[in-house]
């Protein structure tokens, strides 16, 4: 069972300039550093990273959600849009970087596949999200299964 939590800021935005800063550093860049810290590999896709995004996408739309932005050099992280419009982006505490939950990011492997990370706010249950948002996030690993089928 999951800890709720009480973010310090929560918002619901479909405002590209918010999910960038959080997604990406001052010059327009994946900040990857931090996505490395705060993000953990989910499931492993036998496909490359471009038909794994693909078929990302397509479950997504498949589900009625949108794709908000699809961020990188390859298009390596992908934000989901919720069923109330636009996509959660929180803070834990007031000095923590602002996280986005419904993103994924597909990372290539040596196998010639990719892993599909998710961040690791999706362990935990955030108190104050629209009930149908935290359905979403709970059902995130089950529409990456539907993908990568």
């Amino acid at each position: 069972m999951k800890t709720l939590r009480t973010p310090f800021r929560l918002w619901m935005t479909g405002s590209l300039a918010v999910v960038m800063a959080s997604l990406c550093t001052g010059r327009g860049v994946l900040d990857d550093e931090r996505l490395a810290g705060s993000m953990r590999v989910l499931r492993h896709s036998p496909y490359g990273v471009q038909e794994t995004m693909q078929r990302i996408e397509a479950a997504v739309r498949a589900h009625g959600h949108e794709v908000i932005a699809r961020i990188g050099p390859q298009g390596s992280v992908i934000v989901l849009g919720s069923s109330v419009g636009g996509t959660p982006v929180l803070m834990a505490s007031a000095d923590s970087a602002p996280d986005v939950p419904l993103s994924v990011q597909v990372r290539r492997t040596a196998d010639g596949g990719a892993d599909v990370l998710v961040p690791q706010s999706l362990d935990s249950g955030w108190d104050g999200l629209p009930a149908s948002v935290a359905e979403e996030l709970d059902g995130l690993p089950e529409l990456l299964d539907r993908a990568l089928a």
